[in-house]
């Protein structure tokens, strides 16, 4: 299913002209499949899609970030390991990794610099027991938020609110164990939210024993009825194993008592023997976040300026088959941090937004403990500023027709870090991003949208490294003495909303993105990095509700997604024509019972086949289709105590999600919620 952008500007007039089909609200629409996001405490409104409601996806249960968003339009879930996965295609936006979107919490930006290993979003960090709803914005269409492509994933904790909190325990298949405590509370003007969770699994592949400690403190307070300040820090500590290959001849042998997998690897792979993970290697990473934001309310809108910082740490350790320690080293991980100031008002029936903000990507200094021959130091390589801001307004031209228009410019500029890193080629690009958006009111239950935005991204930490690396490399690659370009294009978006009846709401959503100059990121020996000529990205996304009545809902939601790339070629370390491993079609089928004392979820999953190429190398690998069902059973006890049981892969399926990397087949789950 293709589109031109002629065929979307057809369909798109027509869409707005059909005024005999029953309509919506008398403002754009925003019932359960669409919300208009206030970003951060109301810092900005923005053109919203998706809003995830934790209690309603996924009630008792504290799920993987991941898991929340499995059944939403537009995402698909790949993971290596059932818990503690934060592999950069984790989470695909409209088939856009992690580079290629932002992730808010409480509109704080949560991506990290991505290197020596890392991830660029870590999923783990997210405080799960006090997260309320999860707002996605899909494409490029808030100038509020610059360098993406994908979108913006908002994920909203419960910060203010009365006096109490919960203690959940958890315990099922694989070693898995979740305690959770969460406490709210004010005193006059402080309101504060306390977290404490301890959370793993013995893992389910070899080697894959995953723990981690969450402290967190958040504080509001009330200086004057128009002043707020808030303060937070949230630190997250990981011990995670690296998968081991498992199959018969392996060099670490074979275990039969976990299934046939591929391993992990680790970074950099020089020398080889040092960083292929034997049993009992494992990595650890500290995360600590720093917030601090000062808000002030006028008559009329408000005004805020924040501050974030991210400390992370990041340590290895790998063994010999004898078990001897070969390798142990701390890594250049995360030392970013940001200044920002947005503000919004409201005037004569226009809601203008605007601010800046200035992101300082680094990282810190690495360490041998134990060195294998031949490895050099490990320094920080190069720096990365970025600059950005934004002015956007939303408003009705009369009333039938609402607008949103934003613009915005990113400036990037990048160097080497200090005396002793690499040496590195200097960096300077920038961009200004116009935003459009028009929604139309058929009639009282039907509204049709359109957005036409630019799309920009630059280079990330990684990217730039490994251009700036191989430029002048001995070894020929397709980016070798070629400048990296940022990606730019742009992105067009036509849908309707319609409210059927009292029961059923339905949304149609088409997309298409003309993207010049994509990034191709090979992080694997020789590391190339380059740009394509060009890549599309198109499909289609339907969301139904239907609510049979104040105790059954029904939820279908179906997402068709197409890539296609212009000017490359195998040895890009990927498919020549599309992207690797997007699947084509996803159904996802949630049936939900909500009476006390009782609440049911029953969710069916299904994934279409896919194709990539595997291990890095010319070998087409593909991932059958399959279906998975899920089941979800809570029992109210009292007005303080729940209970919860479920049952995730009910029919056993034998299934993967990457290839080389199988999912865990039935498993088990049992809760006790507690409130205090």
């Amino acid at each position: 299913m293709r589109f031109s952008k002629k065929v979307l500007a057809a369909a798109a007039v027509a869409g707005m002209m059909f005024a005999g089909t029953p309509a919506i609200a008398q403002e754009i629409p925003t019932f359960s499949l669409e919300e208009i996001i206030i970003q951060a405490d109301g810092a900005q409104t923005d053109n919203a899609d998706t809003t995830v409601s934790v209690k309603t996806v996924s009630p008792g249960k504290a799920s993987s970030i991941p898991e929340l968003l499995r059944g939403s339009a537009g995402i698909d879930i790949q993971q290596r390991a059932g818990v503690g996965d934060n592999q950069d295609g984790t989470v695909k936006l409209r088939g856009f990794d992690a580079r290629r979107y932002t992730v808010l919490l409480n509109g704080r930006q949560i991506n990290v610099a991505g290197v020596m290993g890392g991830q660029y979003v870590d999923w783990t960090t997210i405080p799960l027991n006090t997260v309320e709803k999860i707002q996605i914005i899909k494409g490029g269409k808030s100038a509020a938020h610059g360098n993406t492509l994908g979108g913006v994933i908002n994920i909203i904790t419960r910060d203010k609110g009365i006096n109490g909190g919960e203690i959940n325990i958890l315990s099922g298949s694989n070693g898995r164990y979740d305690y959770l405590f969460n406490y709210t509370g004010s005193a006059g003007p402080l309101n504060f939210n306390i977290i404490a969770n301890k959370t793993g699994s013995d893992g389910f592949l070899r080697n894959n024993d995953y723990d981690a400690k969450q402290y967190g403190l958040r504080l509001n307070y009330d200086i004057t009825p128009s002043d707020n300040i808030a303060v937070g820090l949230n630190r997250t500590e990981t011990k995670r194993g690296f998968i081991v290959a498992n199959r018969p001849g392996a060099g670490a042998g074979y275990d039969p008592g976990f299934p046939i997998s591929d391993g992990e690897s680790m970074s950099p792979p020089q020398p080889i023997t040092a960083t292929t993970p034997n049993p009992g290697s494992f990595w650890e990473k500290d995360n600590t976040y720093y917030d601090l934001a000062y808000k002030h309310s006028t008559e009329t809108g408000f005004w805020r300026i924040d501050y974030w910082k991210n400390d992370e740490k990041r340590r290895e350790v790998n063994y010999n088959t004898a078990g001897q320690i070969i390798l142990d080293r701390s890594l250049v991980s995360d030392e970013s941090d940001s200044f920002g100031f947005s503000g919004q008002e409201t005037n004569n029936g226009h809601t203008i937004g605007y601010g800046g903000e200035y992101k300082r990507l680094r990282y810190g200094y690495g360490a041998f403990a134990v060195r294998p021959p031949g490895a050099g130091d490990i320094y920080p390589s190069q720096k990365i500023d970025l600059w950005g801001a934004y002015i956007d307004d939303t408003f009705k031209l009369n009333d039938r027709w609402s607008a949103y228009l934003g613009l915005r410019y990113d400036h990037l500029s990048a160097k080497k870090d200090d005396a002793g890193a690499t040496a590195m080629r200097d960096y300077d690009t920038d961009a200004l991003s116009p935003k459009l958006s028009l929604s139309f009111k058929n009639n009282e239950h039907t509204t049709t949208f359109l957005s036409v935005n630019r799309l920009w991204r630059a280079p990330s930490m990684a990217e730039y490294y490994w251009w700036s690396n191989q430029y002048n490399s001995a070894v020929a690659s397709p980016g070798y003495r070629k400048q990296l370009k940022p990606e730019q294009g742009y992105s067009y978006e036509i849908g309707a909303e319609q409210k059927v009846s009292e029961k059923y709401n339905t949304k149609l959503t088409l997309y298409h993105q003309d993207i010049n100059d994509y990034i191709n990121f090979q992080h694997v020996n020789p590391f190339w990095c380059y740009n394509i000529d060009k890549v599309k990205v198109w499909g289609a996304e339907w969301e139904n509700s239907y609510k049979f009545d104040d105790s059954n809902r029904i939820v279908l939601n179906y997402t068709n997604q197409h890539t296609k790339k212009v000017g490359t070629n195998n040895t890009n370390a990927g498919l020549a024509e599309e992207f690797d491993f997007r699947p084509r079609h996803k159904v996802s089928l949630g049936y939900q019972y909500d009476a006390k004392p009782w609440q049911l979820r029953y969710n069916i999953n299904f994934v279409s086949s896919q194709q990539g190429l595997y291990n890095n190398n010319n070998s087409r690998g593909e991932i059958g289709g399959y279906t998975t069902h899920n089941l979800a059973v809570v029992r109210e006890l009292d007005k303080s105590r729940t209970i919860s049981l479920y049952v995730d892969n009910i029919f056993d399926k034998q299934y993967v999600e990457q290839i080389g990397y199988p999912m865990p087949g039935r498993s088990y789950y049992v809760s006790l919620t507690q409130k205090i």
